[in-house]
């Protein structure tokens, strides 16, 4: 089924077509921010860092002492791709060090620093990306930024979540959660909520791209002992029929103890920005750059939109729904979205990769020689690797999912390089 997606006319808080009127007056944001920070550094580990570590891990010592703060110690497993979890919610951050898939003397992917909301709601996004920075050199030295992860969120009061929800929304990715009740949760850094309330806690797209989600907050805070938190940031937003008078600071405040409040969260693994950055186009020409917080906060009101418009709730096969169209044209985040047309693309191949393809391409025919497979069978083991765009650019032409072109070439390519190693008795 085809979808557009038509925004309604517009009077305040009444949203209008040639067949129906919405009214939104009841809608209330109590929050608009960003939850979670994660950046990531290529860098080199202090070796005095490293060994106090282990000997205090190895002596059976739970917390370390360093930088003038104390870190409470865990080993991590291959999942998290680090080794040692150094923990300080008080402060603000936990230390994930020492990739797992590197040597430690050698400059790699070895720190990931992430950041609690309470952390980032007290800096800006220039004053907390130098404190990411400072903390980083307490652990490692020649600090690159190797990307930066985000989940920006907008609580709502007076939203409910319609029946026919996972119905309306229309999203790329297919891979959905839904929670009839209270189970389990990972909670850490207020990770997610997707298990909360009877039918009210969705999650859509995968953890390693962009992952949108819908949830109860105020369930999700009583979970993770962050109420008191939150509700002292909701309660900051004035009763929309407040008169002024603050004598009584309950009554002033648009949230009320008991009142729903549901997250609406949208979440860019660094890979996303990445693509974001190898995809959109600057005035000038040049690339998009967003290494660090700092450098992504003035996008943040784009890739909002962007993620309303790719996990989209339909109102009709026409109209996107009256919600959707407010918080695309209500919600922004610092500031405007810059007019720069945003694309996503994957890293554009180098030199390098087209060795790589040419090297793998020929240990994987030489490979199938000696089986005496026919080039047939191998042309189409290559286009089934999940490689075929590669192999497109690496034989220069064009490649539009099914390609004839692409098989035409590589069979030649294939039949010619297998005839030849058989001669030469390589496949013998």
């Amino acid at each position: 089924m085809r979808y557009e997606n038509k925004f309604w006319h517009r009077d305040g808080h009444r949203f209008f077509n040639q067949t129906a009127s919405v009214d939104l007056s009841g809608l209330r944001y109590l929050h608009t921010g960003v939850d979670t920070i994660k950046q990531l550094y290529n860098c080199l580990i202090r070796h005095d860092v490293l060994c106090a570590i282990q000997q205090a891990y190895d002596g059976g010592d739970i917390v370390f002492t360093w930088g003038g703060l104390d870190w409470l110690i865990t080993r991590s497993s291959k999942a998290s791709g680090y080794q040692f979890i150094l923990k300080n919610l008080d402060a603000g951050f936990v230390v994930l060090l020492k990739s797992f898939y590197a040597d430690a003397d050698l400059s790699a992917s070895h720190l990931k620093i992430e950041c609690t909301p309470q952390l980032i709601a007290e800096h800006t996004p220039e004053s907390l990306t130098a404190e990411i920075d400072r903390i980083a050199s307490l652990f490692c030295v020649q600090l690159v930024y190797a990307g930066v992860s985000v989940h920006i969120a907008v609580d709502v009061k007076g939203f409910v979540v319609p029946a026919d929800f996972e119905a309306r929304l229309v999203a790329k990715a297919k891979r959905q959660y839904k929670f009839n009740s209270i189970s389990n949760a990972q909670l850490e850094l207020n990770e997610t909520a997707v298990i909360y309330g009877a039918g009210q806690s969705y999650t859509f797209g995968s953890a390693g791209s962009l992952q949108f989600c819908v949830y109860d907050k105020v369930a999700e805070s009583l979970k993770s002992d962050k109420i008191d938190f939150w509700e002292s940031i909701w309660s900051q937003v004035p009763a929309s029929d407040f008169d002024g008078d603050f004598s009584n600071p309950v009554a002033a405040s648009e949230y009320q103890i008991g009142d729903t409040v549901h997250r609406i969260e949208a979440r860019f693994h660094h890979s996303v920005i990445n693509q974001f950055c190898w995809g959109t186009k600057l005035p000038d020409g040049k690339s998009l750059s967003i290494k660090n917080y700092s450098e992504l906060a003035p996008h943040l009101t784009a890739l909002w939109q962007y993620s309303l418009n790719n996990f989209r709730l339909q109102h009709s096969t026409s109209y996107i729904d009256p919600l959707w169209q407010a918080l695309i044209e209500d919600i922004q985040f610092f500031c405007p979205a810059p007019a720069l047309p945003y694309r996503r693309e994957q890293k554009p191949p180098s030199d390098s990769s087209r060795r790589n393809v040419a090297f793998w391409l020929g240990n994987q025919i030489k490979l199938y020689s000696r089986k005496r497979f026919n080039p047939e069978y191998v042309v189409s083991k290559l286009l089934s690797s999940g490689l075929e765009s590669d192999l497109a650019h690496y034989f220069g032409v064009l490649f539009y999912g099914n390609s004839d072109v692409l098989y035409d070439v590589l069979l030649e390519f294939v039949s010619e390089k297998m005839r030849l190693h058989l001669l030469n008795g390589v496949a013998a």
